[in-house]
């Protein structure tokens, strides 16, 4: 509820936060952790972060330091408990919160901002409910655990067994906010000591990637790479707390004056702050490994290449990815259009693919549209609907369009037969300006004459017994295929280019080809 609410709340600023993220290094790392710290989940900015990358808004190096940031806005959570909790019942602030925030969500049902923002203060309160749960129910568990802890001391695989169980726990509750909260409580109330704490810390940062690649399953390169980026830093600096256990330690408890439970958000801070110094030299390094792995997808016409599950969370984002994985789609159709006007027999199997992946983008034009979208995205959205029923349209007019007529029956209206070629050829391609479509409608109203041109002239030659009908039936076929892949191609060639200047998915480019 906090990271939906929040979301929502935000709207486009997450988007122009991690857009201003890809400036600098630094400023990226500072955006990851800030967003992160606000809208409580690592996995929440990791996902948008992904659909950045799939929507063609910013490269993957751009984006490597936003996710390490993240890391370090996670840890605002223990913040919230050590400094809150350790001085009051923070389960004390639930009830009012999730009142307010329900009354904000249902006063303001027309403001989507005000409904996210309720949405996420009643988000806090269930948080902070499950803080004041887990405090009176450590109070009781406190023999069993601390049986626990005595029962793993002074075996040699002490520090690996409570990073497993902090591991273990994120991943069956995929929010390390979760386990880190539930690891504050218990050392607040002395079922936990300080050092079996923080080694459970290490297994939760490690265990909060698997969101991540969960996400990533099946999902775009793009995704994958993101996803791999953030189990890699982890993965890094938690062998690195891990060695350094001891020694970091000492110093938040000394920096805590003592107090074990602000030592441990000190410790989970700075181990990552710590990770983020160690990966300055490891960046490029891990960059071109991962740059050159998880490429099976792009080899792939009937895979998408920008679109994924994870886009449905950001409409924003994967309104921009959608337009980019229909202007491929489109460009593909195009290309085997072309194919097709030189002779070219009808390619089955790529036809088939084009057909999986339109089916694909329909499905997530349908995930997203069950978001609450402005009216202008629902306008890009209409629109991206009627251009996949034309491209089924231009599949059809392909594998029915007849083939050319021979020389002596096009030599009858040379001029007009060349002409219609010319205007399918010029329509199904994906145009770069305005103008240009304005020069494509005018070509397409002279072919019209052409058309009308070539049937007078058949259908005379037929009457008077210079044609055999069945000849100057396919040539009026051939035409007539022709005239319709012209209009359909300036039919989606009109829908395309305004789809693409829309500011909210157009990003800073349109895409090459």
């Amino acid at each position: 509820m906090m990271t939906a609410g929040l979301t929502r709340a935000a709207g486009p600023a997450l988007r122009n936060g991690l857009a201003t993220a890809t400036r600098s290094r630094f400023r990226a790392f500072l955006v990851g952790t800030g967003i992160t710290a606000l809208v409580q989940s690592s996995s929440a900015v990791t996902v948008a972060s992904i659909g950045f990358a799939n929507a063609g808004l910013a490269g993957f190096a751009d984006l490597v330091w936003v996710i390490y940031g993240t890391s370090l806005g996670n840890t605002m959570t223990g913040w919230i408990v050590a400094l809150m909790g350790a001085r009051f019942s923070i389960g004390a602030l639930a009830l009012p919160l999730l009142g307010l925030g329900m009354i904000a969500r249902m006063a303001a049902r027309r403001s989507d901002r005000i409904t996210g923002a309720g949405e996420a203060i009643a988000g806090f309160g269930a948080f902070f409910l499950g803080i004041g749960t887990l405090q009176g129910a450590f109070a009781e568990l406190t023999p069993q655990i601390l049986g626990l802890t005595e029962g793993l001391s002074g075996q040699p695989w002490q520090r690996a067994a409570f990073v497993a169980i902090g591991f273990g726990l994120t991943l069956l509750t995929q929010s390390s906010s979760a386990t880190i909260a539930l690891l504050l409580s218990a050392v607040a109330g002395g079922a936990l000591g300080f050092e079996p704490a923080a080694a459970m810390v290490i297994g939760a940062s490690v265990g909060t990637t698997s969101t991540a690649v969960f996400a990533a399953l099946g999902a775009t390169s793009a995704a994958k790479r993101v996803a791999a980026s953030h189990v890699g830093f982890n993965l890094i600096t938690g062998l690195i707390a891990w060695l350094l256990l001891p020694w970091l330690g000492a110093l938040c408890r000394f920096l805590a004056g003592g107090n074990p439970v602000p030592a441990l958000a000190i410790f989970h801070s700075l181990i990552m702050l710590i990770g983020a110094l160690a990966m300055i030299p490891l960046t490029p390094w891990l960059i071109r490994l991962l740059s050159r792995r998880f490429r099976a997808a792009e080899t792939r016409a009937d895979l998408p290449h920008y679109i994924d599950d994870t886009l449905s969370a950001v409409p924003d984002l994967a309104l921009r990815a959608l337009a980019l994985e229909i202007a491929r789609l489109l460009g593909e159709s195009f290309a085997l259009a072309q194919e097709r006007l030189r002779a070219a027999p009808v390619d089955e199997a790529a036809h088939a693919a084009l057909a999986r992946l339109g089916q694909e983008v329909r499905g997530r034009l349908e995930a997203v549209g069950r978001h609450q979208l402005p009216p202008e995205a629902v306008e890009a959205m209409s629109d991206g609907i009627r251009l996949l029923i034309y491209l089924d349209d231009l599949a059809r007019e392909l594998r029915d369009l007849a083939e050319p007529p021979p020389p002596p029956v096009a030599a009858l209206a040379p001029t007009s037969f060349a002409l219609l070629e010319l205007a399918a050829k010029e329509a199904c391609s994906l145009l770069p300006d305005a103008a240009a479509l304005g020069h494509l409608e005018g070509q397409v109203a002279e072919s019209r004459n052409a058309y009308e041109a070539i049937k007078t002239l058949l259908l005379t030659a037929t009457a008077r017994g210079e044609l055999p009908f069945a000849v100057s039936e396919a040539a009026l076929t051939h035409a007539r295929g022709l005239w319709d892949l012209a209009v359909l191609g300036v039919k989606m060639n009109r829908i395309f280019l305004p789809w693409f200047g829309r500011e909210e998915i157009s990003g800073r480019s349109r895409p090459a080809g």
